[in-house]
């Protein structure tokens, strides 16, 4: 157990270093951590790690799962319904079956052990997309569908990588019985996941501070994965159903500290699963295996693009002529070209049982494909939306430069007041360059006031109230103020901080 956990604190500690520069230069953390994790196997410098497949589908698979369903807007969702359902139900199906057909023919597998490779491959990563829509802003519509597809995309294909799993083990099976499997996966993980989400919610109402609500949603998550598994439903539609309700139900009834509390822990546990699991991903295979695979990955990957792109033209000309709903071909071709894999595509990879023939090289040809899309699509995602024409222009570059001044000149003089009364500075150095901050403040006021903009935005106002939050708390913790007396400010500051955060969300 030492052993373990040393090993899994250096792999951390390395892995939240790379994180760190990663963000600071302006890389996608995951295609860094991926990157930093296959040089360190190849120079020698940590050995392979492997992963254990009962931890990933018992331990990570839930946590991911449910940080993205519980952030998720049930109101974006449900107006764009029609379009995640088709992705999510049919689209699976199609590029699950495009792949395999696919692979089958350039890869000389068995069918069935190809629609494992095919599921495996339809299972979305909305880390780098989500990243790059963090970078550039896209149309709320959007960025709904393709979060929601993300969701419920994962939970249809993992069921499915399991039910492959399970004939390409067993030899052949059925349409019958495969239909009745699928069926009792989907509709009795999504009846646990109704059920635990309604007594998670209920216990989440009754909780008297942040520390018990998040006791409750780590039992909620981990009860409806652990049952759902032990009665052969899906842990992964449970999950997703049991994070939307208990978001929902947070966000409705409990005060806004305890909302804040709750997605500051469930962002800050599947953050750390995202680094750990990206770094190992990179530590799994022998550099010589993957140059020899080489070729295979590289018409897996054609697969992959050629069932995604089936799926996401052709369910969407169906819904077309089905509802009359129509979408941008340049929405379109977003989604073909973010279909990047990521951690979910590795830890079901990693998880499939060892008796399903050609696992190993399975597992190459998923890391191949992982790492070819993190490099060559999540790197200039960011990009390509650009090119595609999808991105929202935001404020007049002039306007975002007079911003970036007036924080950082306001931020300059408090710091060089501080260095004066410590008496770090001198007077006449404190008065020069104190002047020569106020000439930038007040050129960036005067570009504001022309572009009639305020400087209160919602990042600016944000970082305001927090620091107003963490200058109450202090003051509370260093006896200056009764915690009585705080407690009705801080409450007023975290609801507009929630109000802002929902704000920014919904502009993103």
């Amino acid at each position: 157990m030492r052993h373990t956990l040393e090993g899994s604190m250096l792999i951390l500690a390395v892995g939240s270093a790379v994180a760190i520069a990663a963000k600071r230069i302006g890389v996608p953390y995951n295609v860094a951590l991926v990157l930093v994790g296959l040089g360190l196997v190849l120079f020698g410098v940590l050995p392979p790690s492997p992963l254990d497949p009962e931890l990933i589908l018992v331990g990570v698979l839930p946590v991911l799962v449910f940080e993205g369903a519980l952030f998720a807007n049930l109101d974006h969702l449900r107006e764009a319904r029609n379009p995640i359902l088709t992705l999510a139900i049919p689209g699976v199906a199609i590029s699950l079956v495009g792949t395999a057909l696919v692979a089958t023919w350039v890869l000389d597998l068995p069918f069935a052990v190809a629609l494992v490779l095919g599921a495996l491959l339809a299972i979305t990563d909305t880390v780098s997309v989500l990243l790059a829509f963090r970078a550039v802003r896209v149309p709320q519509r959007l960025a709904a569908i393709m979060e929601g597809e993300s969701l419920f995309n994962d939970g249809t294909a993992l069921v499915l990588v399991a039910t492959a799993a399970a004939i390409a083990s067993g030899g052949t099976a059925d349409a019958v019985t495969v239909s009745r499997s699928l069926s009792i996966a989907i509709i009795g993980g999504a009846l646990f996941g109704v059920i635990f989400g309604a007594l998670g919610a209920a216990a989440l109402r009754a909780t008297p501070d942040h520390l018990t609500a998040v006791l409750v949603t780590i039992v909620t998550v981990f009860g409806a994965s652990l049952i759902a598994e032990e009665v052969h439903t899906s842990p992964v539609i449970a999950v997703v159903i049991v994070g939307l309700v208990l978001g929902r139900a947070a966000r409705r009834s409990l005060p806004p500290s305890r909302v804040l509390a709750l997605h500051g822990f469930w962002e800050t546990i599947g953050f750390a699963l995202n680094v750990f699991v990206f770094l190992l991903v990179g530590m799994q295979i022998d550099a010589a295996t993957l140059w020899e695979e080489a070729p295979s990955i590289l018409l897996a990957l054609a697969a992959l693009h050629a069932g995604r792109a089936l799926a996401v033209y052709g369910g969407f000309g169906a819904l077309r002529v089905a509802m009359r709903e129509r979408l941008p071909v340049r929405w379109q071709h977003v989604m073909v070209a973010g279909n990047i894999k990521g951690s979910l595509s590795m830890a079901a990879v990693l998880a499939i049982p060892d008796s399903v023939p050609f696992k190993q090289r399975l597992v190459v040809i998923v890391f191949g494909v992982t790492f070819v899309t993190l490099v060559t699509q999540a790197l200039p995602f960011a990009r390509v939306l650009r090119w595609l024409g999808v991105v929202e222009h935001g404020a007049d570059p002039a306007v975002a430069t007079a911003r970036a001044r007036l924080v950082a000149a306001r931020r300059g003089q408090a710091e060089l007041d501080a260095l004066h009364d410590a008496g770090l500075v001198s007077r006449r150095a404190h008065a020069e360059k104190r002047a020569r901050l106020q000439r930038e403040l007040l050129e960036a006021e005067r570009t504001l006031r022309a572009a009639e903009i305020e400087g209160d935005d919602v990042h600016v106002e944000t970082a305001v109230l927090d620091a107003q939050r963490a200058a109450l708390i202090d003051a509370v913790r260093r006896g200056v103020l009764e915690g009585d007396a705080a407690e009705a400010q801080l409450a007023a500051i975290d609801e507009r901080i929630l109000r802002l955060r929902e704000q920014e969300h919904h502009e993103a």
